[in-house]
């Protein structure tokens, strides 16, 4: 296996984006961070051997999940390796000599724009979705559009140069967002926590979802995560996502797969993985 310092690792955006932490934060400082302007540009890498592996943002605590790498997930099925909650904490980000005061608009990710709403609202601040938050940082950096600024990190804001109008914009103090690592590369030193990730199809009958939640309740497993997503063929037709506290090998989970299996048209395991918190 290639040490840290040699691995190629994906993720989307720009240098001082959250991917681009997280990614840090996963594999460690010397992992060379590579990024990639989509989501599927990253997914692709990885199915291509273009990299080691990716670092994507499943879900955000507050504005929920991220239904593009969901779905993206289900298309590539990149095996998935580790799990990382990166607390995340938002900044209002200008050019020098910028106020508060003259400010009108905030360019951001729509996520990151979710999550600082309430703030933005009460600024009278008008959102503007950008590809990213750090490409939010760098456009605000070189265009210097009166009244514009940029929701993202201090570090962005750093690599930009950038100065930190306010700090802490998020809504929730408790804003977090899940990243996963998908690929060949295992993310080292997690924690001692698993969890195990699963897409499933039904066949569209009364108690169908029921007879597979009841395999992992009767083994006192469980189900962190549920999630409905199209299908792909037929209208109406869902894939089920979930996510189940404990390893795909403990014997509860085995188990209970066992009987999901069974009961459900197709099931497929995504990954088992350790957590970091």
């Amino acid at each position: 296996m290639a040490d840290a310092a040699s691995r190629r690792i994906a993720f989307q955006g720009e240098l001082g984006a959250y991917g681009d932490e997280a990614t840090g934060a996963f594999f460690g400082p010397a992992v060379t961070r590579v990024p990639y302007p989509t989501f599927r540009a990253v997914f692709e890498a990885v199915a291509s051997g273009a990299v080691e592996g990716g670092v994507v943002p499943m879900e955000s605590a507050l504005a929920g999940p991220v239904a593009e790498v969901v779905d993206l997930l289900l298309e590539f099925t990149p095996p998935i390796s580790g799990e990382l909650r990166l607390r995340v904490r938002h900044c209002l980000l200008a050019p020098p000599g910028h106020t508060l005061e003259g400010l009108t608009h905030a360019l951001s990710h729509p996520q990151a724009l979710a999550q600082c709403a309430g703030w933005l609202r009460g600024h009278h601040l008008q959102p503007v979705p950008e590809a990213n938050t750090a490409v939010a940082a760098r456009r605000v950096a070189q265009e210097a559009t009166p009244g514009t600024a940029a929701i993202a990190s201090r570090a962005a804001g750093e690599r930009y140069g950038l100065t930190v109008l306010a700090e802490g914009i998020e809504d929730s103090p408790d804003n977090a967002t899940r990243f996963l690592a998908v690929g060949p590369a295992v993310p080292p030193s997690l924690g001692a926590r698993w969890k195990t990730s699963v897409v499933l199809t039904l066949d569209n009958g009364p108690g169908a979802l029921a007879g597979v939640l009841g395999a992992f309740a009767a083994r006192g497993v469980n189900v962190a995560r549920l999630e409905a997503r199209p299908g792909g063929v037929r209208a109406w037709d869902y894939r089920w996502c979930l996510d189940v506290d404990g390893a795909e090998d403990s014997a509860p989970v085995k188990a209970a797969l066992d009987e999901a299996r069974s009961a459900s048209t197709s099931l497929q395991v995504l990954g088992s993985y350790a957590l970091n918190d």
